[in-house]
């Protein structure tokens, strides 16, 4: 009997350290997945901040159109109660001569002095309505009413200057990701080094952002892009989301060499960018909406190195800013 029990307690003991360990794999796996999707979207947040500040250097927007609030006319209730009591003096009038062609109808005394009594009494009764809302009136506020209207915002009609202080600010702003995202990064298999020089880059950016030099921070924000790939590698994020960013990179490579117009460098550039493109399109891991939007995406990149041709900065922009539209999707 006690050799059963202790055969009992010991089969116990083995069943809740089993159950423990499964807990605690289950525990650690679940908290992996969660911190790479955290690192992921941080990754993701900082993509997108660095591709809005490169597209605010040529005012490029992802949408051709823009909403603006205008004021329409300012109206006043005064004076649209002004106007009602004019036309209720109006009335009073019209009520008096009434009586006085009635007086010379050949009307009694005693009805002429009814008649007269009843218009007077209706002209200061109408007279005292009418102060009265004028008075109301005149505490009142005058409203402001906006309109929204849709203004084009495409690459040829946009020919406003950089907006350095929103830049700026978006910049500054930035750095307030920095500790949590470092923190998170040290946790994967990625290089100190890479993390250290990814922050020393920005405060590179900083000082040329604030010098307002626009090829320099455009060379500076390539510099940080190209850093993103290797983040979600060592991250192990997924194998499609690391291919589209490597060749994104080569595409902002090209973009950010416009002023500059060399365009053979930009040609080799977009030629990178086509040859890494293609490895997605042999993605089977790939959900049917996803698929077209790589093929779309394929059609609009190699549009955009034919536009390299062309030798004109207009049109390789309204190509590179559908071909963002298009692969944002994927």
């Amino acid at each position: 009997m006690k050799r059963f029990k202790r055969i009992a307690y010991i089969l116990l003991i083995i069943i809740v350290a089993v159950l423990s360990v499964f807990i605690y794999s289950n525990a650690s796996k679940d908290n992996d997945q969660t911190q790479k999707e955290k690192t992921y979207s941080q990754i993701q947040y900082m993509e997108f901040k660095i591709l809005e500040l490169s597209n605010a250097m040529n005012q490029i927007q992802t949408q051709n159109y823009s909403v603006t609030a205008g004021e329409l006319a300012k109206q006043s209730t005064q004076q649209q109660s002004g106007d009602s009591g004019s036309n209720q003096g109006g009335d009073s009038q019209g009520d008096s001569q009434g009586g006085s062609q009635e007086e010379e109808s050949g009307g009694s005394a005693q009805e002429k002095s009814q008649e007269g009594g009843m218009g007077e009494n209706q002209q200061e009764s109408k007279q005292e309505g009418s102060s009265g809302s004028s008075s109301s009136s005149s505490g009142s506020q005058t409203e402001d009413k906006k309109e929204f209207n849709l203004e084009p915002d495409g690459v040829l009609v946009n020919k406003e200057e950089i907006n350095w202080d929103e830049v700026k600010s978006e910049v500054e702003n930035l750095y307030g990701t920095f500790p949590t995202m470092t923190i998170d990064l040290y946790q994967f298999d990625i290089k100190q080094e890479d993390i250290l020089t990814f922050n020393k880059e920005y405060d590179n950016l900083t000082t040329a952002v604030e010098a307002e030099d626009k090829q320099k921070t455009l060379a500076q924000l390539t510099k940080l892009y190209e850093y993103l790939p290797k983040f979600l590698k060592g991250s192990g994020q997924e194998e499609l989301e690391i291919t589209l960013l490597e060749s994104k990179v080569n595409i902002l490579k090209a973009y950010s060499k416009l002023d500059d117009q060399n365009w053979e460098e930009i040609s080799s550039d977009i030629n990178n960018a086509v040859e890494q493109y293609t490895k997605l399109l042999s993605n089977t891991n790939v959900d049917a909406n996803k698929q077209y939007s790589i093929n779309k995406g394929y059609i609009i990149l190699n549009e955009l190195k034919n536009s390299v041709e062309k030798k004109d900065i207009s049109v390789f922009l309204i190509k590179y800013k559908n071909l963002l539209e298009e692969i944002n999707n994927i």
